[in-house]
């Protein structure tokens, strides 16, 4: 799946269908056997170049498939293995590839988004009372993120944000219900801060850039979904005295 995801973040936001067609090196244009494809090893095997015609391969291609690896196995530890597993699986991954895409490109494709979403609510469905909580789960999530869109677009005039947050939100909110939903709001606008408080100083506020809010929304949902519920009723306890 680490592999699938990149080939879904390269071949997306070119139009480029990621189901049809074998994996090639962009550069030389060859297609990649089955060497060139094992998670990790073939790029350390190979020293980050493409065998065919020495171009460099990103480092973000084995640190995709880690990433890939790393969230089935946390997971699984966190899931077990109920039917939800499968769907939880996948919805994470279709978040990491989002990370990315929204990282290179400030997109988040509607072709991801949507389907994610009925992942999620297939995923809530497996779950007891789970289908009512991500009802309420997406209707705050995204309602929030279009309120303060409508909000900055009345004030401002302009777009601060797009509609895929909209529709990420959704997503989030199928699995994580609307308590974690809002977790999710507040790590994500807390690791904005710290990033934009980072950019300030490191650029003593000239050229500064948008900060693509899908890029910290997708991380933290995932954060939320393994830690959320210990972290809640931790809190829970230390509110009311327990």
């Amino acid at each position: 799946m680490g592999s699938a995801v990149t080939a879904i973040v390269w071949r997306v936001p070119r139009g480029i269908s990621w189901l049809a067609g074998r994996s090639a090196c962009p550069r030389c244009g060859h297609v990649l056997g089955a060497p060139d494809l094992l998670p990790v090893l073939s790029w350390v095997a190979s020293r980050g170049r493409c065998r065919h015609c020495g171009a460099p391969v990103p480092s973000r291609y084995p640190l995709t498939e880690l990433a890939c690896g790393a969230w089935a196995v946390l997971a699984l530890a966190h899931t077990g293995l109920t039917p939800a597993l499968a769907f939880v699986l996948f919805w994470g991954f279709v978040l990491v590839a989002l990370t990315l895409i929204d990282l290179d490109h400030q997109l988040l494709p509607d072709v991801l988004t949507l389907p994610g979403t009925l992942i999620g609510v297939a995923a809530a469905a497996l779950t007891p009372g789970g289908l009512r909580e991500a009802m309420f789960g997406m209707a705050l999530g995204s309602g929030l993120l279009w309120l303060l869109a409508w909000g900055y677009f009345k004030l401002r005039r302009i777009e601060g944000m797009g509609g895929g947050d909209i529709k990420l939100a959704a997503m989030l909110g199928a699995v994580l219900g609307w308590k974690l939903v809002m977790l999710t709001f507040f790590l994500a606008a807390f690791a904005g801060t710290l990033w934009g408080g980072w950019l300030i100083l490191r650029r003593r506020g000239d050229g500064l850039t948008a900060l693509p809010f899908g890029t910290l929304l997708c991380p933290a949902g995932m954060v939320a979904y393994l830690w959320g519920p210990a972290w809640l009723a931790a809190y829970m306890r230390f509110w009311h005295g327990g």
